[in-house]
């Protein structure tokens, strides 16, 4: 199943180096994509720079991954 991971510069609730973590630990994903939001904190969605957090979750859901065989 593809993964698409969204954080913010800013975010001290879950930082950078524990997204990374999780991220690289996503052995199973047989596609993940990390999307990092400039100068956002963990209410992104809420804030200023929220426009390309949502672009980036809307052209995620907008592709169709098909496995190579």
């Amino acid at each position: 199943m593809p993964v698409l991971l969204v954080h913010a510069e800013w975010d001290i609730d879950v930082p950078l180096d524990l997204a990374q973590n999780f991220f690289t630990s996503l052995t199973g994903a047989v596609y993940r994509r990390w999307v990092e939001i400039g100068e956002g904190t963990h209410m992104v969605l809420l804030e200023k720079n929220r426009m390309q957090a949502f672009q980036a979750i809307r052209s995620f859901m907008d592709e169709s991954y098909i496995p190579a065989k």
